[in-house]
């Protein structure tokens, strides 16, 4: 099918994404930022907890007789909500093989025809059409990705069948370690330190402030593991298990003997020198270099191509731990104070931090995600496996500017069963063994494999 662009996807117009339109979330301020460097220019001035459920324990590994991988994406535009999700398990299930049985599942519902009510107890109903009572994560999103396409209505559905995986999942309401026993959260830090893959995926609704907090403290208790995931919506519904909630974060623990890597698109293009963040307060630099941040930045805009004067305006604040070259953690410019500082959208300013300006360059971006694929491509290894559908990935797109979109993801790895959503933001490692943040205008992409040799 035709690829959904990028304006198709932020344009929705359900409640969902009405409510969170011109409010500022933890991952990005896109609703609420200034769009271009000339208007920069041009510019003179915690959630509360919850009584949390008894969170699942470890499951035991899949029963299934073969070792074998095997993963299954299905998509579903049917117009009554129980039959879509009847469709994609139905389609996941022809595509596993005839012994396997779902280790874990991921689910998104996208648009607005289907019942609040309907929408709560998907989770619960996939999970009993699968049978084995797989772990499961989703939510309600801009658009999902599925089978051989996309759709902003309907349904899609990744399943996965690993055995000898393990999985747990959680809920998260404040920015601490999520509520699990001390046993598990042993369990997986010694996996972690002992060469076991930890891998995670977390969504999170657009309201929950601490997400950051939450990625960081799962890298501090299994710095080897890696997070995937992304922010809905304010409002939006996310799936655990049987359970429905529209606040926090949910997320799903998967500890094994597999690998799991990482790859991320950046739309946005770093152009100027390279600064020092001297002094912040609050989400506003005020200092770069020893000097008031808004006229620096101004002089390096006048510095710009005209072409790229143009295009939308970001600050790249280096990631903890980042040398001078970045990587960058991109955050839209909300607005310039009085007293010469620049406001971001929500991220936690370090200071001594390298800091540069980007600019979001759509041609760039797309010469980035050609690149990024051809990784992808030596990253699932295809010709050392057996099987087709051996490995799996999952997508987490931006929803306002993506640039690399499903379809092209399956021009280069036809046969790799793909699944996932366009969010408002995304979640991902931005350097090797560091802890996942929260981006922004990135394609999120994790491929999951069997450990192709013994430790």
């Amino acid at each position: 099918m035709t690829p959904v662009s990028s304006s198709s996807v932020s344009s929705s117009s359900s409640p969902a994404a009405a409510r969170w339109r011109g409010r500022r979330g933890p991952a990005t301020g896109t609703a609420t930022g200034l769009q271009s460097c000339r208007e920069l220019a041009s510019t003179t001035g915690a959630a509360a907890a919850h009584p949390l459920p008894s969170p699942s324990p470890p499951s035991p590994p899949s029963p299934s007789s073969s070792s074998r991988y095997a993963f299954a994406t299905a998509i579903s535009r049917a117009p009554a909500l129980e039959d879509a999700v009847a469709e994609a398990v139905a389609e996941c299930r022809r595509r596993l093989p005839r012994d396997a049985s779902a280790t874990w599942v991921q689910l998104f519902v996208s648009g607005d025809a289907y019942g609040d009510d309907d929408v709560r107890q998907a989770g619960a109903k996939v999970r009993a059409l699968f049978g084995s009572s797989p772990a499961l994560i989703g939510g309600v999103v801009r658009a999902c990705v599925g089978g051989e396409g996309q759709t902003t209505e309907g349904v899609s559905i990744t399943a996965a069948s690993m055995p000898g995986a393990h999985t747990t999942t959680f809920r998260a309401t404040v920015g601490a370690l999520p509520a699990l026993d001390a046993r598990t959260w042993t369990t997986l830090a010694k996996s972690s330190a002992n060469g076991d893959t930890v891998g995670a995926v977390v969504l999170a609704e657009a309201s929950f402030s601490d997400v950051d907090d939450v990625l960081q403290r799962l890298h501090v208790v299994m710095p080897n593991s890696v997070v995937l995931g992304g922010v809905l919506d304010q409002g939006c519904v996310m799936f655990v298990d049987d359970d429905a909630y529209t606040e926090g974060a949910v997320g799903m623990l998967l500890r094994g003997d597999f690998e799991l890597d990482t790859h991320i698109a950046h739309g946005a293009r770093p152009v100027g020198p390279v600064m020092s963040l001297t002094h912040a307060q609050g989400g506003a630099v005020l200092e770069l270099d020893d000097s008031p941040a808004h006229p620096l930045l101004l002089e390096t805009l006048e510095a710009l191509p005209e072409q790229s004067k143009s295009m939308p305006v970001m600050l790249g604040i280096g990631a903890h731990g980042a040398e001078a070259g970045g990587p960058f953690i991109c955050r839209d410019i909300l607005s310039v104070g009085e007293s010469g500082g620049v406001e971001v959208a929500s991220v936690e300013l370090e200071e001594g931090a390298p800091v540069q300006l980007h600019v979001r360059d759509a041609a760039w971006a797309t010469e980035r995600a050609k690149e990024v694929l051809k990784r992808c491509v030596t990253s699932a290894k295809i010709e050392d496996l057996s099987s087709e559908n051996s490995v799996g990935a999952l997508i987490f797109a931006c929803g306002h500017t993506n640039r690399m979109h499903a379809s092209n993801f399956r021009e280069h790895l036809p046969n790799v069963p793909l699944g996932g959503a366009y969010v408002r933001g995304e979640f991902g490692p931005l350097m090797a063994g560091g802890a996942s943040s929260v981006l922004s205008h990135t394609s999120t992409i994790g491929i999951f494999r069997k450990r192709a040799t013994a430790r």
